[in-house]
């Protein structure tokens, strides 16, 4: 299994140079089992260039099939895909699954309405696009990748996080979700003993004592929804995870200061068997 990152960061993109190390596009994380069956999680900004990339493989030339399975429709989670290239090119094949509460289909055909987007509608990409809406505990086999799912806690809504294994090797990626009083129940049993966690990191630990950090500054609704450094810590050494990705960074966030967050956790944790890690927008590893 191979993994790269096409976008890490949360709620909007960032451009400012001090973040651009880390990266500033929204989630997107390309994941090939060992005979290149492409799955893509999430759809934020990331995911334009990853899609510029495939059209120098088949995606390029209209032979092209991915599967594209998304945590939750927030924008930053989707905004990428009415600008997927390999989505225009005829022969090309896209079957999206995700949360279904909400009618998937309506959703992401809605942010291509013409009081958005020139697109209109979904009937305009040139592809083949199906989507689907996950059932409770419905698992997918995609070539050699197994996928299962579960429903996170987000704030007032659920998301979606998946663990994905190929062979004897396994990734879970919970790209948002809260840890209220305790660790959630659902994200220790998805992330169990897997090879790589990539866990959302939105909040500094001292940002989650305060209770969050809202964008929209003092006067905004009170801020819930995400989890901090120590808690993605936390549920990777209570898992016995190999190896923790921070992910989902705050648009704020420096990159110095995603590095100190990290080396403050390193140390509180001290001889504990587990690397920490920032995921970065490039970066690739293989399990």
């Amino acid at each position: 299994m191979r993994v790269r990152f096409w976008g890490v960061r949360g709620a909007f993109a960032s451009t400012q140079a001090d973040t651009l190390r880390v990266g500033g596009n929204t989630p997107c994380v390309e994941v090939r089992d060992k005979n290149d069956e492409l799955v893509i999680l999430d759809a934020g900004i990331g995911l334009y260039w990853l899609g510029k990339q495939l059209l120098t493989g088949p995606f390029g030339r209209g032979k092209g099939n991915l599967t594209l399975l998304l945590s939750h429709t927030h924008w930053d989670h989707i905004q990428g895909f009415p600008f997927f290239v390999p989505a225009f090119i005829p022969g090309n094949s896209v079957v999206v699954w995700g949360p279904g509460e909400a009618e998937l289909q309506a959703v992401l055909a809605g942010q291509l309405d013409p009081t958005y987007s020139p697109l209109v509608s979904m009937d305009n990409f040139a592809a083949k696009v199906d989507v689907n809406e996950l059932s409770p505990g419905q698992q997918l086999t995609l070539g050699k990748l197994s996928v299962r799912h579960a429903r996170l806690p987000n704030g007032n809504h659920t998301t979606v996080g998946y663990r994905i294994r190929e062979g004897e090797r396994s990734i879970a990626y919970l790209p948002e979700l809260e840890h209220a009083g305790a660790l959630a129940p659902a994200a220790l049993e998805l992330a169990q003993g897997c090879d790589v966690l990539i866990h959302e990191t939105y909040y500094s630990p001292a940002q989650l004592e305060a209770g969050g950090a809202s964008l929209g500054g003092p006067s905004a609704p009170a801020a819930n929804g995400h989890s901090s450094f120590a808690q993605a810590v936390d549920l990777a050494l209570a898992t016995g995870v190999k190896r923790l990705l921070c992910f989902y960074h705050h648009p704020d966030r420096p990159d110095a200061e995603v590095e100190a967050l990290m080396q403050a956790e390193r140390e509180r944790i001290g001889d504990a068997t587990l690397e920490i890690d920032t995921a970065r927008e490039g970066a690739e590893f293989e399990l």
